[in-house]
């Protein structure tokens, strides 16, 4: 029984028997938006046959993500969407961040930073461009501590206005978990770090590596102290290698300011070594430092020189691709398969449609928990003219 298809598997909403597709529905909207079962209310709404109305599931999706239970959709969808189960690194400079407290509770407090800077964006309806640039986050004590913040008393996250002059600024691009994900060998990470944001973030996912390409090992003793831009230029030369990082190095760039801990750097070192510190894990920086090199270029690119003016780029020229990106996403987590080519006609609409109301953030759900492809259906083309 267990085993079964009915068991692991939910009834697809376009189930021919009308009753059942009711309470299909009802379990869909449930299980994306609160990680449970259907309550009262939807099954009340599914026994009078209401939830194939677009603008019923939409009223619900408000109900639902404004709820106690939205953390049941907030937290798996933002770990899916962004990777966040990556490992995350801090780097150990003295004896007194040994604390095995100190280290566990910070690890834990840079993924819930962004966990919480998402559900605050849903709970807020806030618009889609403050998950690239805004100026707050989410901080509790140990954040405070890590990005050199005044004290705050306790290990809670709560919205903090940053600082005027804080280089980071707002948004998940700054957070230092998603940062510290991105690093590699003690240092980070350009091709990784390039290749998340396209994917993630500016939906230009880049093509799957060719078979047989050489790896490029910062700390190999003829790349030791180069700048990576350098090591790039190196392995870029191999026509195998310059198909995507011709695209992926340039955009990684933005972020060589923050060091492997996701705290903000002006200059960094000529390598990074692996040692021990009270039986632990560090990497260290060894030898002279350089001015650090942020400079880079967008998909379609624009070109830009620091963090601020990738992220300003980013917002000005790349919302619209943000918001395809998150969409698709959505369609992903709520139906379990990515968007047919119907469904991106429809995704494309909507995305025309919320320009002008900023991209809301509980606006893109309800889109899609509104949309055909959350009934499993396909929307009419609207180029198709009727006879």
């Amino acid at each position: 029984m267990l085993l079964s298809a009915p068991f692991r598997y939910q009834l697809s909403p376009a189930h021919p028997d009308p009753t059942l597709a009711q309470y299909a529905v009802a379990s869909r909207l449930s299980f994306m938006l609160t990680g449970a079962p259907p309550d009262a209310e939807l099954l009340r709404l599914a026994a009078e046959g209401k939830l194939r109305d677009p603008a019923v599931r939409a009223a619900q999706a408000d109900r639902l993500l404004t709820g106690p239970l939205a953390d049941g959709f907030v937290r798996p969808f933002t770990t899916q969407w962004l990777e966040l189960d990556q490992p995350v690194t801090i780097a150990q400079t003295h004896i007194a961040k040994q604390d095995f407290r100190w280290a566990r509770d910070l690890k834990a407090s840079m993924r819930e930073e962004t966990i919480q800077y998402v559900r605050r964006m849903v709970a807020e309806n806030r618009p889609a461009k403050e998950l690239v640039q805004s100026d707050w986050t989410m901080m509790n004590d140990a954040l405070a501590r890590h990005y050199g913040y005044p004290a705050l008393p306790d290990g809670t996250l709560r919205p903090v206005t940053l600082r005027p002059d804080d280089p980071r600024g707002g948004g998940i691009l700054g957070h230092a978990g998603i940062q510290s994900m991105l690093c590699w060998m003690g240092d980070n990470w350009v091709i990784y770090r390039g290749a998340w944001v396209l994917r993630h973030v500016l939906d230009h996912p880049p093509p799957p590596p060719p078979l047989e390409v050489p790896e490029l090992n910062p700390n190999d003793g003829k790349n030791r102290g180069k700048p990576f831009r350098e090591l790039l230029k190196i392995h870029q030369e191999d026509g195998r290698c310059s198909v995507c990082h011709r695209t992926t190095d340039p955009a990684g760039f933005a972020f060589q300011n923050f060091d492997i801990s996701g705290r903000w750097r002006d200059v960094e070192h000529g390598h990074y070594a692996r040692g021990e510190l009270d039986g632990r894990i560090s990497w260290l920086g060894v030898g002279a430092t350089r001015p650090v090199d942020a400079a880079g270029r967008l998909p379609r690119g624009e070109e830009f020189k620091t963090f601020a003016e990738f992220k300003a780029q980013v917002v000005a020229l790349y919302q619209p691709d943000l918001v395809r990106g998150v969409l698709k996403n959505l369609t992903v987590y709520a139906t379990g398969r990515p968007p047919d080519a119907a469904g991106l006609r429809a995704i494309a609409r909507t995305v025309e449609q919320l320009k002008p109301t900023e991209y809301r953030t509980r606006d893109l759900i309800k889109a899609v928990v509104a949309s055909p492809a959350f009934l499993d259906e396909t929307p009419a083309d609207p180029r198709r003219s009727t006879p």
